[in-house]
């Protein structure tokens, strides 16, 4: 019987992001910006508490890249991959980074994230 292959996960896919940015920051020297906004994950009551209490924001994107391209100030990419969708809160950010000049987007996959940073670093 056929082994089933595993689907990767956000992390896995965000992780390979990273990993490429780093590797072609000799192209691209601005990638050493691009940092993970690590507002996901599982915590106790405690925990959560105190990092709300530190600013800590639902619906953040995953990656940020603080670097102005073309009209934008920086780049926004939310990490998915299928079936998910992003939340209400998630949405709900992405729409206010638009609207205040920044570039946003979801990305279902590192490759579709890897094409998309590229291109806004391309922007003029």
């Amino acid at each position: 019987m056929p082994q089933k292959i595993p689907t990767p996960s956000e992390a896995d896919e965000q992780a390979a992001v990273i990993e490429w940015s780093e590797y072609m920051q000799g192209t691209y020297p601005e990638l050493k910006l691009l940092h993970h906004i690590p507002n996901g994950g599982s915590r106790n009551k405690k925990e959560a508490a105190n990092l709300k209490r530190q600013g800590v924001k639902a619906g953040v994107p995953d990656l940020h890249l603080p670097v102005p391209r073309g009209k934008y100030h920086s780049l926004y990419v939310e990490m998915k991959v299928k079936p998910n969708k992003p939340s209400k809160a998630q949405i709900e950010w992405i729409n206010a980074l638009i609207d205040n000049g920044n570039a946003a987007i979801v990305c279902y996959s590192a490759q579709r994230a890897i094409k998309a940073i590229e291109y806004y670093l391309n922007l003029k």
